[in-house]
């Protein structure tokens, strides 16, 4: 099948919310989508103005195109000096105010939608915006400057998520004139402690679109006595976007279903994902995955019915061994899921033994259209998007309507308070609104690998919101909780992602090296996080070739930045050191101090000390190596 050839452009992009939506819709949800359509209304209108175009809309948030920063600039000005005059005179019962973000940047078009770190700097302007406020980007600004009369003010480099930009309010009021503490790049050694603590957004960072390529496919190959399958993303062919997160929950659970059957070999979601971008050919995925054999699918919703079309390509003799078509009712999912994983495995000529069935998330749902509900919310919740996380919330409310105690759903909601906290829908204070939700989901699903890694990690993390334990009891309920995780066989990759990290940050250093092993065989393109945790775990038990060569990987490659790179390179310093070749590790000194010269190793002991699982002679000792080789604990 020919591939398509990303299109990619640069693009002015207009992102706008309104502030505190779900507490006007609680108080008065009638008179606030009224007032919403009178602004809509009034914003579409400069669109057309101002040579707009919307491309995505969903409830109270709006994004749309420009040629012109210029255009783009004028649209949101008038945009908000037009909903302050409205509100004034009370032109609508419920009066809302919008946060406007713009930025210049490159995107990718799909479908008549616009993606991209183009995209998503707008949207982190957006949030960052005050009420009734514009922020754009450096880009927009030096685009602008001298080109109109507005005022701007200037905010320095802030930091949301992994998005580090330059940002500028457009100053449209005195009042509205702020002071903002730039985001200063993390020192070394707090880098390393982030690594070290395992951060919980690091493990569903694996699901977002990384663009590393890892070269060392070798590592990758499967056992010869079990084939090899990628499931590409299916895709949606209805027309209507509304049905996109349905085709994408699809081949999560159908990887899921297949990869649970211990006969065969299947690549992670994140690799499918990382091959479609890169527009790869079958034969090109073969010789570099190994793969044996390529699932695709389509689907087309009418209603409440949908019809999938499958096939299956051997791309060792380079054609397709089967195809068929599907017709099923919306909320007969689990059929669907089973008959397709069944077909796959019987022109695989695998057959499932008696008593052996797809063992996979599902089972904890009573109702199908949960299951529905939950494959819809899995890629929006992932997605990190400030809409995305949004109508995930919305979702995980209305299965827990009718299945509060869903340990699933329970697990995965724990999680997403970090997606909320990242997205600015609350704050950073989650640790005991997670920790409740993840005992919830122990209590409910004692046997999901998810549950009991999650619970490990926040008791690992958390000491203080555990006083019913003493501190040895913490340690061994945390380290008995991880190693749950990992003796049920987790077997999609966040599983063990999470049973990996949660038997690292509990100690359990040999049986976490097993797992992130066994993660990176199906998953060659993590974010450069999870190499590091692995190559911090190599490091801790003296298995310095190898921890040397992946930190080496993870320092050179320039796809890499920010925290993998620069925890990286404190790892070859170390071991520079420890090898006797200071002058080595001297050199990798400077090059830290290069890209940051604020490190400061007060920032490690202070971490050290809300973690109490943690060997803090290790992190001594690294520290300590670490300022031999030059870097300086009394900068900054």
């Amino acid at each position: 099948m020919p591939t398509k050839e990303i299109d990619r452009k640069i693009a002015v992009i207009f992102a706008t919310d309104v502030v505190n939506y779900s507490k006007h819709m609680e108080i008065d949800e009638s008179e606030t989508v009224k007032s919403l359509r009178f602004y809509e209304k009034i914003l579409k209108g400069l669109f057309k103005k101002y040579n707009g175009n919307l491309f995505n809309s969903g409830g109270d948030s709006f994004m749309a195109e420009f040629v012109s920063a210029v255009d783009a600039v004028e649209c949101a000005v008038e945009f908000q000096k037009k909903i302050k005059t409205s509100n004034a005179s009370s032109s609508t019962k419920v009066t809302l105010e919008f946060r406007i973000g713009i930025n210049t940047g490159d995107v990718i078009k799909e479908k008549g939608n616009l993606l991209g770190e183009g995209v998503n700097i707008a949207a982190r302007l957006e949030a960052l915006a005050l009420a009734g406020g514009i922020s754009v980007s450096k880009s927009v600004f030096d685009y602008v400057k001298g080109k109109t009369k507005h005022q701007f003010n200037d905010l320095g480099i802030q930091k949301v998520k992994q998005n580090e930009f330059h940002a500028f309010d457009i100053v449209l009021d005195p009042s509205q004139k702020r002071s903002l503490k730039p985001k200063q790049s993390k020192g070394l050694i707090t880098i390393l402690a982030v690594g070290i603590l395992v951060l919980v957004i690091g493990v569903f960072s694996f699901y977002l679109n990384d663009d590393t390529e890892i070269k060392n496919a070798e590592q990758i190959i499967a056992e010869s006595d079990r084939p090899m399958v990628l499931v590409m993303p299916f895709e949606n062919r209805s027309g209507n976007k509304s049905d996109d997160q349905l085709s994408s929950g699809m081949t999560d659970i159908i990887i899921s279903s297949l990869a649970s059957h211990p006969r065969l070999l299947v690549q992670s979601s994140s690799t499918s994902n990382f091959i479609k971008k890169k527009g790869m050919s079958d034969q090109e995925i073969k010789n570099e995955y190994y793969v044996n054999y390529i699932l695709r699918g389509y689907n087309q919703v009418s209603g409440e019915k949908i019809r999938t079309t499958v096939e299956l390509s051997d791309v060792v003799k380079n054609k397709i061994v089967w195809t068929d078509k599907f017709d099923f009712k919306l909320n007969d999912i689990f059929e669907i899921q089973d008959t397709i994983s069944e077909k796959v495995l019987e022109k695989l000529q695998i057959k499932l033994t008696l008593g052996e069935s797809f063992d996979d998330d599902r089972k904890y749902f009573k109702d199908p259209e949960n299951w529905q509900r939950f494959l819809k919310a899995n890629p929006l919740f992932l997605s990190m998007s400030l809409e995305g996380v949004k109508e995930a919330g919305k979702l995980f409310e209305t299965i827990f309507e009718t299945e509060p105690n869903n340990p699933v759903v329970l697990s995965m909601y724990a999680w997403y308070f970090t997606a909320e906290a990242n997205v600015g829908l609350r704050d950073w204070n989650i640790g005991k609104d997670m920790i409740e939700t993840a005992k919830r989901a122990v209590k409910y699903g004692p046997d999901l690998s998810d549950a009991n890694s999650l619970l490990a990690t926040l008791m690992a993390k958390n000491p203080k919101e555990f006083p019913e334990y003493s501190e040895e009891e913490l340690i061994e309920t945390a380290r008995k909780y991880a190693i749950n995780s990992s003796d049920l066989n987790p077997t999609g990759i966040i599983s063990i992602l999470s049973a990996a990290n949660s038997l690292f940050i509990v100690g359990l250093y040999d049986q976490a090296v097993e797992n992130y092993e066994k993660a990176l065989k199906v998953a060659p393109h993590p974010p450069g996080n999870v190499k590091l945790n692995y190559a911090l775990a190599l490091t801790y038990l003296k298995e310095y070739e190898k921890a040397y060569k992946l930190a080496s990987e993870l320092s050179e490659n320039e796809q890499y930045f920010g925290g993998s790179q620069m925890g990286a390179l404190g790892i070859r310093a170390f071991i520079d050191m420890e090898e006797g070749r200071s002058n080595d590790a001297k050199k990798v000194a400077e090059r830290i101090l290069e890209i940051d010269g604020s490190i400061n190793f007060k920032k490690l002991r202070r971490a050290m000390k809300t973690f109490i699982i943690m060997d803090k002679s290790f992190m001594r000792k690294l520290a300590s190596t670490l300022e031999k080789a030059g870097i300086s604990s009394q900068k900054n």
